[in-house]
């Protein structure tokens, strides 16, 4: 059985009229209208192409956004570290004990050996007489000439007078009660007492001193500490200065030198 043309094409296929290439061969022609409906229609590589390109612009625009959208890091600041030195601690130093200032005066020195004490007083004062008594005795000095034979009277303007005075009294060696029985012999003649100082004399015993107010509105120096079981008493009248400056100055020796 011969085939015809029109048997051999199928029926979705139109032929057209044949054409021949250079060497003579027909050249046959499909319609892209009739393809066969069955056929599964592949992109052409230019469709391809151009939607790889769209793609690829979307990506890199959207990395681009994302990159422009995304704040840089925070620059973290850099920090030396400098080397510290250990700190200089002062080497302490030890305290050096505070001597006692030394009396204003040029002093020349009064020393009594039976009573067992000495003290210093200034230079060029009148000393006399010593007086003693039965329970004790009483030594004068001035600040201006006089007979040292005789207890001095009055006071001259600018003057100073010391009296020492070295005494038995009950009970013996108690200096609180001999300074209470004191002040209680001031209050009754109308010259309170106002206390000053306490203080230590080299051997440890205990030394007060005081400001007596007199009835004529003079001030008076009193300064009392004990010499065994005696009493030593320093009072006097002036430069109420300076005579306290002599009372400090007062130190036992030992008695019967």
């Amino acid at each position: 059985m011969t085939l015809s043309s029109t048997t051999c094409c199928p029926p979705y296929l139109n032929r057209v009229e044949p054409q021949r290439d250079r060497q003579g061969r027909p050249v046959v022609f499909i319609s892209r209208l009739n393809r066969n409906p069955w056929e599964i229609q592949m992109p052409s590589r230019s469709f391809v192409l151009v939607l790889v390109l769209a793609v690829a612009a979307t990506l890199t625009a959207c990395s681009t956004s994302v990159a422009a959208t995304t704040p840089p890091p925070a620059l973290q600041p850099t920090v030396r570290s400098v080397p510290t030195s250990e700190p200089i601690v002062p080497t302490a130093t030890q305290p050096q004990p505070t001597l006692p200032p030394g009396p204003a005066f040029e002093p020349a020195t009064y020393t009594d050996k039976v009573a067992g004490f000495e003290f210093d007083y200034p230079v060029g004062w009148y000393v006399g007489p010593v007086e003693q008594y039965s329970r004790g005795g009483i030594t004068a000095f001035t600040s201006w000439e006089r007979p040292t034979d005789v207890l001095p009277d009055e006071i001259p303007s600018g003057g100073t007078r010391l009296d020492v005075v070295v005494q038995m009294w009950d009970p013996k060696g108690d200096l609180d009660a001999f300074i209470q029985q004191r002040k209680l012999a001031w209050d009754a003649s109308g010259t309170p007492a106002d206390p000053q100082e306490e203080w230590t004399l080299s051997d440890g015993r205990a030394a007060r001193s005081f400001l007596i107010h007199g009835a004529d509105g003079s001030m008076s120096y009193v300064f009392v500490t004990t010499l065994g079981e005696k009493y030593l008493t320093i009072s006097g009248y002036g430069d109420l200065s300076q005579l306290a400056a002599i009372a400090h100055t007062v130190r036992p020796i030992p008695s019967g030198e």
